[in-house]
């Protein structure tokens, strides 16, 4: 099985590591951040070669129509805190014309999964997401992540998009959502309800490839 699985943590995936190893499935443990992220899956897939990639993962969530525990799809990550405030106005390095929008990998600003098909056999809703060094509490940038449209925040997401995507490497990013972003109120969170149904919809996607 030439399936790679990522994931920041090993307590994210820890009910699935021994059924994934069996299975002939690489796990790595990629650490938190996008910058590890980016050195430890390029360095894995030098080392494995893998026909696909899966990163697995819980995340907050800014969207409250979804439930915690929901499990889904990133289709399309971005970095979400590389630029600067000016005016009081965000401007990404997008609209600082320090690269173009649709400069490789990207798409618009946006780091695209392009794998239709393997999106779709997966069966999980997509959403787009952002990804952040630090984890966002600010009402005002909140608010300016909900205007652009994001529904769920990690911190290695786009890492995974942005190295599979120039490797051309086909890949999926699945997400529990463990709490809504904003004030952390940890006794509000369902982490453990979030890695649950995280693992058992991982499993799920690995069997139907």
């Amino acid at each position: 099985m030439d399936i790679l699985i990522i994931a920041a943590t090993g307590f994210e995936i820890q009910p699935s590591i021994r059924k994934l190893k069996k299975m002939g499935a690489t796990v790595v443990i990629s650490g938190v951040g996008a910058a590890p992220s980016v050195y430890v899956i390029t360095k894995a897939i030098q080392k494995y070669k893998p026909k696909l990639i899966i990163q697995a993962g819980i995340a907050g969530c800014f969207n409250r129509k979804y439930a915690l525990g929901d499990v889904l799809l990133v289709s399309k990550d971005n970095f979400g805190d590389i630029g600067v405030v000016e005016h009081k106005e965000w401007k990404s390095i997008f609209d600082l014309n320090l690269i173009p929008s649709h400069q490789k990998p990207f798409k618009e600003g946006w780091l695209v999964n392009p794998h239709r098909k393997l999106i779709a056999n997966t069966g999980l809703e997509t959403v787009s997401a952002t990804t952040v060094n630090e984890i966002s509490t600010n009402k005002s940038r909140i608010s300016l992540f909900i205007k652009q449209g994001f529904v769920l925040e990690s911190m290695e997401g786009a890492a995974l998009h942005y190295v599979a995507l120039v490797e051309k490497i086909p890949f999926l990013q699945i997400r529990a959502i463990s709490n809504y972003v904003g004030v952390r109120d940890k006794s509000k969170w369902k982490i453990a309800e979030a890695i649950t149904n995280l693992n058992t919809e991982l499993m799920r996607v690995i069997d139907g490839q």
